[in-house]
């Protein structure tokens, strides 16, 4: 009797210490899991957190997926080091500004830079451009950045499919952000200090525990609401100009599908352009309200795209598979209309300001 005793003593310490293994390694295995899809999970991948922007580029970092290579420089931009003998153009976006799908020698800022009308005043072109940004954190990046370089002028480029949304709430495929609104002549932050585990952080990065999580809450303006704070977003970025004596040129950028039906509706009869959806175009319109009503300098690049698909494919001009980002000849377009309408308005050397005349 008392050997049995032994026995299921021994076997209940054995099946004690099984589970009690298999438990931690089932844990451990989670930790190992979820860390991987932590580090991998990111609005792009030469990213990581910033408590005030939400998430930043890298400083000083090269990632390639086998096609495509993105370098930046010591302070996070996709461009040289910053030169401190030469003046800078500062180019500020999102992904159609940072050259997602291309090499940096194939963005708009590379391009732009080595336009003859810019490369013979010597100017710098930085990228400022950060894929997933909004207008608000155009506006944070550049404020935490403009004292520190030479800027000469500040070229914003709105990618008018996305940036409504993206300016308009708090968080971006699940990753907290900024959400700036105009309330009482003021520019406030309604999410000034992010935490790097914020609830909407931790069930967009976990994959197998975010159901202990719950809901977490969300805050957007309303759409009807938003061309008021976005149109305060844009003086402000104009205003951190004037501070510097330099002006600030808007770029309209459009989706493929928006070019598509436009140029449908001027050649062809309107009843052959019912496949295309007008969402896109309703963004751009949109946006060209808030440069006309507001007096903005701006470029309105979906009329250059229309006129060019009139005697080439516009499908040249975006990346493959891609409808809102631009191939290297597409940047190149883009670039050579910036320098053209610099070149037209403004003269670098004198500081001389924009007409308000829309190109």
């Amino acid at each position: 009797m008392i050997r049995l005793i032994l026995v299921l003593k021994k076997i209940r310490k054995e099946v004690f210490l099984a589970l009690v293994t298999i438990f931690l390694t089932s844990f451990f295995g989670l930790v190992i899991i979820e860390s991987y899809y932590w580090s991998s999970s990111s609005v792009c991948e030469i990213c990581r957190f910033h408590p005030e922007l939400g998430w930043e580029t890298i400083p000083t970092k090269i990632v390639t997926n086998g096609k495509v290579t993105y370098a930046t420089n010591s302070i996070g931009m996709r461009s040289e080091e910053v030169d401190p003998t030469r003046g800078n153009i500062l180019i500020l976006g999102d992904s159609v500004a940072f050259g997602l799908g291309v090499n940096n020698n194939e963005t708009i800022s590379h391009y732009l830079e080595q336009d003859k009308r810019i490369a013979g005043l010597g100017y710098q072109v930085l990228n400022m451009g950060v894929p997933g940004y909004g207008i608000g954190q155009y506006y944070l990046n550049l404020k935490r950045n403009i004292d520190q370089l030479n800027p000469k002028l500040i070229v914003l480029i709105v990618y008018t499919t996305n940036d409504l949304q993206e300016t308009r709430q708090d968080n971006r495929f699940g990753i907290s952000k900024p959400l700036l609104i105009y309330r009482n002549d003021n520019l406030i932050n309604l999410n000034p200090n992010i935490s790097r585990f914020s609830c909407l952080n931790l069930r967009s990065h976990l994959r197998f525990t975010k159901f202990l999580i719950g809901t977490c809450q969300a805050n957007e303006i309303e759409t009807n609401k938003a061309s008021i704070s976005i149109s305060f977003i844009i003086d402000k970025i104009r205003e951190l100009g004037i501070q510097k004596n330099i002006p600030t040129l808007v770029v309209l950028s459009p989706a493929q599908t928006n070019v598509e039906m436009l140029h449908c509706i001027q050649t062809k009869p309107l009843d052959t352009c019912l496949e295309y959806d007008d969402f896109f175009d309703v963004l751009y319109r949109y946006f060209h309200k808030i440069m006309e009503s507001n007096k903005i300098p701006y470029i309105d690049f979906l009329t250059h795209l229309v006129e060019y698909s009139k005697e080439q494919p516009i499908s040249s001009l975006y990346g493959k598979g891609d409808i809102h980002h631009y191939s290297p000849k597409g940047n190149y377009i883009l670039a050579q209309t910036i320098a053209k309408r610099l070149a037209t308005d403004f003269d670098l050397n004198k500081l001389t300001p924009f007409s308000r005349r829309s190109m």
